[in-house]
């Protein structure tokens, strides 16, 4: 998955984080509605779903079509199919074999955890939980105050 692609299937994520627009994608699954018609049935206002449809249609995943005075909306089928397989391939792949910006496929990538056996971090065990072996940024920030002492977050930095 090249910088394009996760550009993206970033957008599509954002799209769908407000419910009112999930509904709508639920909605136009089945019918394909002007504004007004989408205002009844979401029982909101004709301009919040114009400014939930402006968002779905920089995401692509809508498609207006001109119906006489009116526009009508449906689905972007094909976009949705396509996205389908990029949200498999998100789930589905491991974190180490993923796309990492700035480095060829072929260079493996870093341990991502923050303080590992090799990190600088002076305090490493009292950052990390006994549930998951990493810190948190609030453990973070109250062993080295603000976080900015800490060695992951220097090394970050120098970059």
């Amino acid at each position: 998955m090249n910088n394009i692609e996760i550009e993206e299937l970033s957008r599509v994520f954002k799209a769908l984080s407000a419910k009112t627009r999930v509904r709508m994608v639920y909605v136009l699954k089945r019918h394909t509605l002007c504004v007004g018609a989408l205002s009844d049935r979401l029982g909101i206002s004709q301009g919040a779903v114009s400014q939930h449809l402006r968002v779905l249609r920089e995401a692509d995943l809508v498609t207006p079509e001109r119906r006489g005075y009116f526009v009508h909306y449906r689905l972007n089928e094909e976009a949705f199919a396509q996205w389908k397989e990029a949200v498999e391939w998100f789930i589905e792949t491991d974190a180490e074999k993923a796309y990492s910006p700035g480095r060829s496929s072929g260079k493996e990538r870093k341990n991502l955890s923050m303080c590992d056996n090799k990190s600088k971090c002076q305090k490493p065990d009292e950052l990390k939980t006994k549930t998951s072996g990493k810190c948190s940024p609030e453990q973070i920030k109250k062993c080295h105050r603000d976080g900015k002492e800490h060695a992951c977050a220097k090394q970050r930095r120098k970059r």
